[in-house]
């Protein structure tokens, strides 16, 4: 069963191996995006490509930092995530000394040399940049984008907790992803909850990038993670978060069962 794409499996509570905890956990992350109408599904005003790194400092749940994801995605950019949950404290410091500030969204663009917070500064200046033309208005800080976010963000459980990861991994992880999958969704959380730093390659519909992808790895399925501390990769975003369970995790509950992951 399927809808735009999405595997619903997760739904069918007939099989053996579908629970309803799972199927609630993947409702809400199913309605989550379509409360968006979409946001951050489709690559649609790509431009220009920074000459370095992008870095954001955000939280999964925060309804600005939203915005900001949904941007980069549908501007098909690649960052790095540094997640700053209540509690964590590496990335949260360095977003102190950074910024002068704790408050989320906040970008570190190397290719310029700019920094700058605020989910409306932050889409001007990557749709500026980045963009072929202005950000529509879902993706601008407006009072309905705004209240859409924060009703995403609720159906989700609203703010994290973070929990200290039993190690920190000593590189970034790697997450192949587009903010409107609710199997990505999900994965993300996690390393929110963790506070792992990783870069997120953004493949949204009509990515260019896809092709390479697909090549390298076989198909087209996302979340794909790779994890460089261990060297170990794989699909499906229920494996994925019983290995970072198992590889980073120390206070969760038990993680979802296996499910099939976003095709393309």
């Amino acid at each position: 069963m399927q809808i735009a794409g999405t595997s619903l499996k997760p739904l069918e509570l007939w099989r053996h191996d579908v629970s309803l905890n799972d199927a609630r956990n993947f409702a809400s992350a199913l309605v989550a995006a379509a409360v968006r109408a979409g946001s951050g599904a489709r690559v649609t005003f790509a431009g220009p490509r920074p000459t370095d790194l992008l870095v954001l400092y955000e939280r999964e749940n925060c309804p600005h930092s939203r915005l900001v994801r949904e941007t980069l995605t549908e501007l098909d950019l690649d960052v790095l995530v540094k997640p700053c949950p209540p509690g964590e404290t590496v990335h949260n410091r360095e977003l102190l000394d950074t910024s002068g500030k704790s408050e989320v969204p906040f970008l570190v663009d190397r290719s310029q040399r700019v920094s700058l917070g605020g989910s409306e500064n932050i889409v001007r200046y990557l749709t500026a940049n980045y963009g072929t033309h202005s950000a529509p208005a879902r993706l601008r800080s407006g009072m309905l984008a705004l209240l859409s976010s924060r009703i995403a963000s609720g159906l989700r459980g609203g703010e994290l907790r973070y929990g200290q990861p039993k190690r920190r991994p000593e590189q970034p992880l790697e997450l192949w992803s587009y903010e409107a999958s609710p199997y990505c969704r999900m994965v993300r959380e996690r390393l929110d909850q963790l506070g792992i730093a990783y870069m997120c390659h953004n493949l949204a519909r009509h990515s260019p990038k896809r092709s390479a992808f697909k090549q390298r790895f076989g198909r087209m399925q996302f979340p794909y993670l790779f994890d460089p501390n261990t060297n170990v990769g794989m699909f499906e975003s229920g494996s994925i978060l019983r290995y970072l369970k198992d590889a980073y995790q120390s206070c969760f509950d038990a993680v979802p069962a296996d499910m099939s992951s976003h095709p393309a």
